[in-house]
């Protein structure tokens, strides 16, 4: 195929134009294989962008769901005390200010080294969260925290796959051009190569 018949069907007015110049089932003789090939290319990234949408919506409603269930068993599970700072706090590596604390929950007393706030000294009173073995833990999370999770897994997954899809099509369409960005250098080559009469 010559370089002039490509660039009649690369030269359509509009890029609606071309891509109904290159759908699949065209029956014109100058539409090359690589040209099908990047129509279905085309065809699946439109087709991945549009199905992750749904996919996206119902992974991030699952993971809202999940992350509400998991925040109401911690409401349930945690309980808090009210602690006594027992000694000067100190600095940490992080530079978070850390002290031991004492306090007495269910007749049964319990120590720990927890942050306190800024101005905290010995003697004020500070909230511990304790899990269901009298251990201090983290306090559950806030209920707007599930709908973060939720937008967040709805949000990556649709982005995730909007940016594989448009790498795929790029890809293919960067190596299609270079495939025949060559042909053409090939065939130019021929066309320019002296002949017999020539030489003499």
């Amino acid at each position: 195929m010559s370089q002039d018949s490509t660039f009649s069907i690369r030269g359509a007015s509009s890029p609606m134009l071309r891509l109904w110049w290159l759908r699949l089932w065209s029956p014109n003789p100058l539409v090359r294989p690589s040209d099908r090939l990047e129509a279905v290319v085309r065809l699946v990234a439109v087709v991945a962008v549009v199905v992750a949408i749904p996919v996206a919506g119902a992974l991030g409603t699952a993971a809202y769901t999940d992350a509400t269930a998991r925040i109401r068993t911690g409401d349930v599970t945690k309980s808090v005390v009210s602690a006594v700072i027992t000694a000067e706090p100190e600095r940490t590596p992080s530079h978070l200010l850390e002290a031991p604390v004492h306090w007495v929950h269910n007749g049964r007393p319990g120590t720990a080294t927890v942050r306190v706030p800024v101005h905290a000294v010995p003697g004020d009173h500070v909230e511990v969260w304790l899990g269901p073995d009298g251990a201090p833990t983290v306090a559950p999370r806030h209920p707007g925290a599930a709908a973060m999770t939720g937008i967040g897994v709805g949000v990556g997954v649709l982005t995730g796959t909007w940016v594989l899809a448009w790498l795929l099509l790029r890809g293919t369409v960067w190596l299609l051009r270079r495939r025949h960005r060559a042909q053409w250098d090939r065939q130019w080559r021929t066309l320019n190569r002296p002949t017999t009469e020539d030489r003499q």
